[in-house]
């Protein structure tokens, strides 16, 4: 591709227009070169998420463009240079044919040159399959070797049914389409039961293809009227194929954006292969960005539920700790509450040698005053207490209860 030479004002209307990323393979660079030339030559550029918005039908902010000198009208854009890799051969091929088309691979990718008026990111779907796909070809051999297996063991394994036409024709499409996406930088991943996705911008994309069914009603055969009852239905509904195919995209994608092509007459799939390619490369970027913006949002409100679970612990444990302090201003209380009924019983006339139990009346007077001497919170001094007071926190009576109810 040769160097382009574009007006600045024309490559603003571009940039605001289409997403970053498709502008920049009209001009053979990438997202990030083409956003650093624009930046070079004062162009504003669509924000991150941009493109999401106008998707979702939300008013978006695009600035003006701000005014340059006349030497600055023309913005040079080179294209990036990459070198070609030549692909492996591959022995895997279609029905009993064994002769070789190289041209059968170039038409599967999508055609560069081939005429003037086909666009780059045209498909073209070969006559013949023939190196096939990865994936296709995974299927071409388990069948292959079911038919041997059948053959060496037909008294056990029943042969496969035999590819329809039908099924030769979607192989052929879905190799086109594979390669394409591969040819772009993207993955196809091949799941459970043969279920397939394309990988764009990080974002997977599950798909089908398949043959579309109807509904029809048909006359009961001999076997069924013979189990017929009267009141029952003088006719069995049943699919029954339309011999169109039909490409369906399962998965959302934003307003705007198509999920399912249907074949006709005028318009067979081959010819919707193209619009089906454009549509996924179009709608990946916005996935992706989706994508970023619904995990920054995670990011932000985890953040935010962390910070709430933090104060709500910090309360809980502030609230323990006043808790704490009037549990020992109770027992302070319960203590002076002694000590007061202990200067009361001094008063009393007693006889110091008088024995109650084991123990004479002074000894027991000792004894009350060690026991409020050694409890009496205010004798172990404030840094004790508040050293009790610090060691409690956020579960120490929740703690205590669940130990109570078990």
């Amino acid at each position: 591709m040769p160097v382009t030479k574009v007006e600045r004002e024309r490559l603003y209307e571009q940039v605001w227009s289409r997403p970053m990323s498709h502008l920049a393979q009209l001009y053979g660079v990438s997202g990030q070169k083409l956003k650093d030339i624009c930046e070079r030559a004062n162009i504003p550029t669509p924000t991150s998420g941009h493109w999401s918005r106008v998707a979702a039908g939300k008013a978006v902010h695009q600035p003006k463009l701000p005014k340059s000198s006349p030497e600055s009208i023309w913005v040079t854009i080179a294209p990036t240079v990459h070198r070609k890799k030549k692909p492996a051969p591959s022995c895997h091929e279609e029905g009993p044919s064994t002769t070789t088309h190289p041209a059968a691979d170039l038409d599967a990718v999508v055609s560069t040159k081939t005429t003037k008026s086909r666009r780059d990111d045209d498909l073209v779907v070969p006559a013949k399959l023939g190196r096939a796909h990865r994936i296709i070809a995974g299927w071409l051999a388990e069948h292959k070797q079911r038919e041997e297996e059948a053959k060496q063991h037909h008294w056990i394994n029943f042969p496969p049914t035999p590819f329809s036409p039908m099924d030769r024709r979607r192989h052929r499409i879905l190799d086109t389409f594979l390669k394409a996406i591969e040819n772009v930088g993207g993955k196809a991943l091949e799941e459970e039961r043969r279920s397939l996705a394309v990988e764009l911008e990080g974002e997977k994309i599950p798909f089908q293809l398949r043959e579309k069914q109807k509904q029809i009603r048909r006359p009961l055969t001999d076997t069924e009227k013979r189990w017929h009852r009267p009141g029952d239905k003088e006719w069995r509904q049943e699919l029954q194929p339309t011999g169109k195919l039909i490409f369906e995209v399962k998965r959302y994608l934003p307003s705007g954006f198509k999920t399912q092509w249907l074949e006709t007459d005028e318009s067979p799939m081959e010819e919707l292969l193209s619009e089906i390619f454009k549509t996924l490369r179009q709608v990946a970027p916005i996935l992706a960005q989706q994508t970023r913006e619904r995990l920054e949002q995670k990011r932000l409100a985890d953040i935010a539920a962390h910070e709430r679970y933090l104060v709500e612990q910090a309360r809980k444990r502030d609230d323990n700790q006043w808790q704490r302090f009037l549990e020992i201003a109770d027992t302070w209380q319960h203590y002076e509450h002694a000590r007061n009924f202990l200067e009361a019983l001094k008063q009393v006339d007693i006889t110091p040698d008088c024995k109650v139990g084991e123990k004479a009346l002074a000894e027991w007077i000792c004894w009350v005053e060690r026991r409020i001497q050694a409890g009496n919170p205010l004798n172990q001094g404030l840094e004790a207490i508040f050293s009790d007071i610090e060691k409690i926190t956020s579960y120490t009576y929740s703690k205590k209860m669940n130990h109570w109810r078990d």
